[in-house]
């Protein structure tokens, strides 16, 4: 939609009469492959059918600046009269991920861990020794977890000395195909958690790659995929990859097979796609000439479009069920048969402890050489990170209860898009809402004290729902603009009147400076002079300082007359 209203503004500065707005043709392109950009010339379509989507685009952009501007205001005066003087700045998307984070820090605040305790069966066939975890019945936890370390300490002295049945020994044999290229949202993601970049860092470094080195397509995308025709230059782009002389994947390249399908390539989901993957372009990269931030971000894209001409990764997954008496013990191990693109993007940390695994056959007896416990305990949720925040908000659905608004923020990718996300997390920090902790974002006070003071209304993530819904109509020429903003304006007015009549509330904590006498409140300042003095925000007078505090009224002397 964005992209539509762009051209209709560029279009609307140059002057252009209505008549040929409308009958202007519009070349589509989303891939500057040449088969890609000569079909595209044959099938443009007149400027009319795409201006409902700018209208679209035009009502969400005029109603995120109203919503912003008049909440923004009225919660800032609201809060004044509170005795709380910071500018609060509100957002259809700013306001839901800050919420976001002050949820995850007030359960990460409020988490009380619980004591539980793991039993592990060890268990000894030929040279292979191996450890099985028991499986806590429903009798005694519904959690399945053993909360009492006397119930643990019987289980020892249960299976004490005893034989273990194989109750089933299964291998299957699991295939997992190479990650899609990236959006910009992956990239993000990626770059976050391998390199600690911000999610604004990473945007401006594959712009960069884009726009200054030409090195890499488009970056603000939403699709992972590729089309067909692009695949004809998959063999120049490796060449170009095979000449990184003294980098790793320089040999990898030399290993890729053209022959190979990766799903990537798949024209059906670019249809309404504005844009294809990030990908290298045909330009042979000089790394020399990029800075270090620049190479290893170029060298992550490179990577993931290398990967899709390597074969599928194969493990086998074996899981064995044992009874030692009538406990049951469960295990898994994987073995990697086939590295496949594992072996250009590596392996990706695998949960629990790796062990080897033998070949049991069901009924088959084998000793379990003991049992032992450890007392454990239950873990606090982790702070976001700034990739993991991209990706809470991109499933924003989950927090949504009503099932219709939670399927439309599935179909919509959520708050935000690729092109904004970044930058909204950058205005959280700005305003002083969030801040980092090494990787970690966590929420401040003043982001805090604004999400628990608002009304529900103003931070659920629901109100993108509501208007993707009328926007889509419009969108589809179903629906009027004007009767969108009137309904926007309408709600608005509503809320801003609820909140004058005390219907809605900004409760905020209590405020701790002094009070005036006109019950205004009393707020330190820089004077001209640059010396600390008060002044009341209702009444205006001001009062000299006095060791951090309100001292005597500044009364100004009137002119006496001759």
């Amino acid at each position: 939609r964005e992209g539509e209203l762009l051209i209709n503004e560029v279009i609307e500065y140059a002057g252009v009469d209505a008549e040929k707005v409308v009958a202007a043709e519009r070349l589509l392109i989303n891939d500057m492959n040449p088969k890609a950009i000569e079909r595209a010339l044959t099938e443009m379509v007149p400027n009319r059918e795409h201006l409902p989507g700018s209208h679209a685009a035009q009502c969400r952009s005029r109603a995120d600046w109203l919503q912003g501007m008049n909440l923004s205001r009225a919660f800032t005066v609201l809060a004044k009269t509170q005795g709380h003087l910071e500018t609060f700045s509100i957002g259809r998307v700013q306001t839901p991920t800050l919420q976001l984070v002050v949820k995850r820090d007030l359960d990460i605040k409020n988490f009380k861990p619980v004591t539980y305790f793991n039993v592990d069966g060890h268990f000894s066939h030929g040279n292979i020794e191996f450890k099985g975890r028991w499986q806590v019945p429903e009798s005694v936890s519904s959690e399945q977890r053993c909360f009492e370390e006397e119930k643990a300490r019987s289980m020892v002295e249960d299976c004490a000395e005893q034989e273990a049945v194989v109750k089933t020994c299964q291998t299957k044999r699991e295939k997992s195909k190479p990650p899609l290229p990236f959006t910009m949202r992956t990239l993000q993601e990626e770059m976050s958690a391998k390199q600690g970049f911000s999610a604004k860092q990473t945007l401006e470094l594959a712009q960069a790659l884009y726009e200054t080195h030409k090195l890499t397509s488009y970056p603000r995308t939403d699709t992972p995929y590729l089309s067909s025709d692009q695949k004809a230059e998959a063999e120049l782009i490796l060449a170009n990859l095979e000449g990184l002389n003294g980098e790793a994947l320089s040999e990898l390249a030399t290993q890729a097979d053209l022959s190979l399908k990766s799903a990537c390539w798949n024209d059906k989901k670019l249809k309404e796609a504005a844009h294809t993957a990030i990908i290298p372009t045909l330009r042979a990269p000089d790394l020399s000439a990029l800075t270090p931030d620049e190479k290893v971000v170029y060298l992550a894209i490179a990577s993931r479009y290398l990967a899709q001409f390597f074969p599928v990764a194969e493990d086998d997954q074996t899981t064995i069920e044992l009874l030692v008496g009538c406990h049951e013990f469960k295990t898994t191990g994987k073995v990697e048969v086939a590295a496949g693109w594992r072996a250009v993007l590596g392996k990706s940390k695998e949960k629990g402890e790796a062990q080897e695994l033998p070949v049991l056959g069901e009924g088959e007896t084998i000793p379990c050489v003991g049992v032992s416990y450890k007392q454990k305990k239950t873990s606090p949720p982790k702070p976001f990170t700034e990739g993991t925040l991209l990706t809470a908000m991109c499933s924003i659905a989950k927090e949504v209860t009503n099932p219709a608004y939670k399927s439309i923020l599935k179909e919509t990718a959520g708050l935000g898009t690729e092109a904004t996300r970044a930058d909204i997390i950058e205005k959280l920090k700005t305003k002083g809402y969030l801040e980092t902790s090494g990787k970690t974002l966590r929420s401040t006070d003043v982001g805090k004290k604004l999400i628990l003071g608002l009304p529900d209304a103003v931070r659920d993530p629901a109100l993108t729902a509501i208007w993707e819904q009328q926007l889509d109509v419009i969108e589809k020429g179903e629906y009027s603009p004007e009767k969108f903003m009137e309904k926007v304006v309408g709600t608005l007015s509503d809320m801003i009147a609820d909140l004058k009549s005390g219907k809605q509330t900004f409760a905020l904590p209590k405020s701790t400076l002094p009070r005036c006498k006109c019950g205004g409140w009393i707020a330190p300042y820089t004077n001209k002079k640059g010396k600390p003095a008060h002044s009341c925000t209702t009444c205006e007078k001001r009062f000299k300082d006095n060791k951090g505090k309100v001292g005597r009224e500044i009364v100004k002397l009137g002119k006496l007359e001759v």
